[in-house]
């Protein structure tokens, strides 16, 4: 259903409250959040959010390809491969090229890259820790099964949006 040739009324848009809507609540929440994550890493290990991120999905899924780690990590192609780079360049990851493709780079984490994470992750796990406490059990609960309906009805708006009209 298009919204292009709908409007309201000056009044309604006056009315109009965003911070009330959940675009913007998830969004401000993850501003938030992505902020306490790179001030974090930055600091304590000398990474970006995203090289972080990469480091931590890479280390879960083992020897893969750019594609399959932005995939994992939700982050389009072009972050993916400039933090790659970049975390090669600090001897965090390496490259090898895919013996099934020769056209591909496997990105594996390194022994330097391990032992950061090792390192990383005691933060991780104490902000998680301090985000849990927050919320009792119940709540914690409520919260995953929002954030799956929420983000299932998201993909859904998504792939209406792709489809020809």
């Amino acid at each position: 259903m298009s919204n292009k040739n709908k409007a309201v009324s000056v009044a309604a848009l006056r009315r109009h409250a965003p911070e009330e809507l959940i675009t913007f609540r998830v969004s401000v929440l993850s501003q938030l959040l992505a902020r306490v994550v790179e001030s974090s890493v930055s600091q304590e290990l000398g990474l970006s959010s995203r090289q972080w991120r990469l480091l931590v999905i890479l280390n879960r899924l083992g020897p893969s390809t750019s594609g399959q780690v932005a995939a994992a990590t939700h982050l389009d192609h072009s972050q993916v491969s400039r933090a790659s780079y970049e975390l090669t360049e600090k001897g965090l990851i390496a490259m090898a090229t895919d013996s099934g493709d020769r056209r591909r780079q496997l990105l594996s984490a390194t022994e330097a890259g391990i032992a950061l994470l090792r390192q990383g992750i005691v933060g991780s796990m104490a902000r998680q820790d301090r985000l849990r406490s927050t919320l009792s059990d119940a709540d914690y609960e409520a919260f995953g099964r929002v954030l799956a309906v929420l983000s299932d009805e998201a993909h859904a708006m998504l792939e209406e949006g792709r489809k020809p009209k």
